[in-house]
This record gives C-alpha cells, sequence and structure tokens, in this order.
C-alpha cells in the first residue's frame, strides 16, 4: 500500500472519529418523532431517567430528577402546543408555547398536558407500571 494512501486512510479515519465525538454527547436520549407528536426525553442515563415519575391517574408529573428534560410537541385542532419541562432548584418548571406564542402554564393547560401523560408513557415504552413515565 502506498504512503499516500495510508495517509488518505488515517485522515479519513480521523475525520471520522472527529465527527462521531460531535455527534455524541454523554447521557440518555428517547425520542419518539411522528406525525403530529414529537416527545424528546433527555437525562444523564437511563437509569436517571427510569426515576421520572407521573401519578397513578396518568394526569401529571410527579417527579422529574435534576438534568432531566422532557419536549413535548402535540399538533391538534387547537394548534401546535409546545412544552418543555425541567426541573429547576427542586421545581418542575413549565414552559408551554401555543401556536409559537409563550403562554401561562395555567389550568386549562395542566388540563391538556394531563391528556397527553398516557401518550408520553405509552410512546415512551416504559412497561414497569402505571406511575412510571
Amino acid at each position: 500500500m502506498s504512503v499516500f494512501l495510508k495517509f488518505r486512510l488515517v485522515i479519513l479515519a480521523c475525520l471520522s472519529l472527529t465527527l462521531s465525538a460531535c455527534i455524541t454527547w454523554p447521557g440518555h436520549r428517547h425520542t419518539v418523532d411522528e406525525e403530529n407528536f414529537y416527545l424528546h426525553i433527555t437525562a444523564p442515563s437511563r437509569v436517571i431517567k427510569e426515576e421520572i415519575r407521573f401519578n397513578a391517574e396518568e394526569t401529571e408529573l410527579l417527579f422529574l430528577p435534576e438534568n432531566a428534560q422532557i419536549e413535548l410537541v402535540v399538533a391538534d385542532n387547537i394548534g401546535k402546543h409546545q412544552l418543555t419541562i425541567k426541573q429547576h432548584q427542586g421545581s418542575i418548571v413549565y414552559h408551554y408555547r401555543l401556536n409559537g406564542r409563550k403562554t401561562t402554564f395555567g389550568a386549562k393547560e395542566k388540563e391538556w398536558f394531563a391528556s397527553q401523560v398516557p401518550l408520553i408513557i405509552e410512546k415512551s415504552k416504559y412497561q414497569d407500571g402505571p406511575s412510571q413515565a
């Protein structure tokens, strides 16, 4: 094999490793991307992701570990709902937009979210029981 060919192979291998390092971030990610439903869950690890808890009625989020995040985008007859859920200083924080407009996460928005929790649990494929997601 010529020196030039070996050099090209080494360069290609280095580029491949560099791109792989740029694309592979530490932590665990779970994404569901369907026609009108997008769910993206991130956490430092799969074990931490599995600590996310919903109530037994599957209507509200009870616990979101630190450094975990849930992003939900749903299009329905009302419009495009965008919800990002994070934990901040021990509290769960909801950032909600309807049709691109930032909106307070009030009673109507909580009711909408309650209707989405069973879908979140189902589509994220948690099999350990109804209180987990």
